[in-house]
């Protein structure tokens, strides 16, 4: 069973167009406080900060992923969206459901050429 407390980060992806223009990304599920007001869980609030420090990132684009939705066009237009803006910004979609999540995952892979986002000290261990 999954628990929040264990999990630290969640990972966050560049999300790279036929042009070569990068946008990061992070998928998390939709969640609620008990005012019922949107809440990220802590691990989502680090992997944001962490993904702004790495990229420059200065805003965030919030776009609510439901069940229902068309996953293709939603993706297309939420990263294309981002590309427009003038500063960096990192999209994070909230997703209503865990298989909406992997779902969009499994689109945004079909969509761009995705990489992990990973500080300089990463990359020079995996090469």
């Amino acid at each position: 069973m999954f628990n929040e407390t264990e999990m630290k980060v969640v990972p966050a992806y560049f999300a790279k167009n036929p042009a070569g223009m990068s946008v990061p990304f992070i998928v998390s599920l939709m969640l609620v406080d008990a005012d019922h007001k949107p809440a990220l869980p802590p691990s989502v609030e680090t992997s944001i900060d962490r993904t702004a420090g790495i990229t420059g990132a200065e805003g965030v684009a919030l776009a609510n992923v439901y069940d229902t939705d068309d996953l293709r066009a939603l993706a297309v237009n939420s990263i294309n969206r981002a590309h427009g803006l003038k500063e960096l910004t990192i999209v994070l979609f909230r997703c209503q459901s865990a298989p909406t999540a992997e779902q969009l995952m499994t689109v945004l892979n079909d969509c761009f050429e995705l990489s992990l986002v990973k500080d300089s000290a990463a990359r020079g261990n995996d090469e």
